[in-house]
């Protein structure tokens, strides 16, 4: 049974929302710089509050740039920065641009869908994620993004957004997170037949994202080879096509776990579902983090047959040895599914999970020798 979803509100401390929106100068200068979208992980050393480990300096498998190898600034802004906006800025004021957001340069007008997509397209290729009425309900019923994610304020700015717990973003920069709870009753199920059961004991152990979103809406990418490169220059990847059923894994706060049982000591651990993408690349040597790539440009001129590889042995040889101790390695990388929730005709049922015909769930990952419940 769904809540009432209520009108956003948020209530600002000393100042009212009314002077941000109204003084322009203030808003760019005190709120938006400041804010989670504004900043994203920007260090201390660079003007931020940060820890150093957001978008701005984390080097990131997808699109394989190095922030420290490949001009900084001016290089992010080239590849990264008209979504990631702490380098994206207004050209009169050099503050983050309210256009971006907002219908007017003076930050009036709510935020449509449309506007959020614009950056938030790459959840897409992602999560496979689509945003719209047909493949979210809530978006059907006629919410938009701010009605879970909420305007709040801390002691950084009044423009930051609750969130959920995206495990591949490394930045915990506000304290606001997001709960089905928030708009769904503590027992969501107690009008069906097996409402008990999934009450006492799904929710408890299954997050509902697990059921309710469904097989994915949207293309998104399955694997990609920073060693391998199409006739055009780009990396292969392998995408999954529309339909695909997400990986489940165990999952608490920020960690990723194979618990050994569903009764195990961790009793707050519930199953997730993640896209997996699995990325090959090349990094200098052995013994150093994984973030110390061979830039891309590099690794396309060490192929010297041409053949759209670059092997080991090529990439070692490159340019008399300079990365002679080179090494491939391939890692899966996580990304959360959170959004385009189906309506409950569209959920994952008790078939899908349980029985001689399951194909959702695989329980010996999980961690059970089969189905529990069969």
């Amino acid at each position: 049974m769904v809540k009432a979803v209520k009108p956003s509100v948020i209530l600002l401390s000393m100042v009212s929302l009314a002077l941000f929106l109204y003084l322009p100068s203030a808003q760019a200068k005190d709120v938006v710089e400041s804010s989670y979208h504004g900043q994203l992980g920007k260090s201390p050393a660079l003007g931020g509050w940060g820890n150093g480990l957001g978008m701005l300096e984390k080097w990131c498998a997808l699109p394989n740039f190095s922030f420290e190898k490949q001009g900084r600034i001016r290089g992010w802004k080239e590849h990264c920065g008209q979504c990631h906006t702490s380098t994206y800025r207004d050209p009169a004021t050099g503050k983050t641009d309210c256009l971006l957001c907002h219908k007017t340069k003076d930050g009036e007008g709510e935020p449509t869908i449309a506007q959020c997509v614009k950056c938030h397209v790459k959840d897409r290729s992602k999560r496979g994620d689509v945003f719209d009425e047909e493949h979210d309900i809530h978006i059907a019923v006629g919410m938009r993004c701010h009605d879970c994610h909420e305007r709040l304020a801390d002691a950084h700015s009044d423009h930051q957004f609750a969130k959920g717990y995206a495990i591949d973003t490394t930045e915990d920069t506000m304290k606001g997170t997001l709960s089905c709870m928030k708009c769904h009753e503590e027992k969501p199920h107690s009008r069906l037949d097996e409402g008990e059961i999934l009450d006492s004991k799904h929710v408890t152990r299954i997050a509902c994202v697990t059921c309710h979103s469904g097989p994915r809406p949207g293309e998104a990418i399955r694997s990609r080879n920073w060693n391998k490169f199409t006739k055009d220059g780009k990396s292969v990847t392998e995408m999954r096509n529309p339909g695909w059923i997400p990986k489940h894994k165990w999952y608490v706060g920020k960690k990723l776990d194979h618990l050994p049982i569903l009764g195990a000591t961790d009793l707050v651990s519930k199953i997730y579902p993640f896209n997996v993408v699995r990325v090959t690349w090349f990094i200098e040597k052995p013994d150093t983090s994984l973030d110390d790539v061979v830039i891309v440009p590099e690794v396309r001129a060490a192929d010297t047959n041409k053949d759209g590889e670059t092997t080991l042995e090529e990439m070692r040889k490159y340019e008399k040895g300079k990365y002679k101790e080179a090494i491939l390695v391939t890692k899966d990388f996580n990304f959360s599914i959170t959004h385009s929730i189906v309506p409950i005709e569209q959920a994952f049922s008790c078939k899908d999970c349980h029985g001689k015909t399951a194909y959702v769930l695989n329980w010996k990952e999980l961690g059970y020798d089969g189905d529990p419940y069969y």
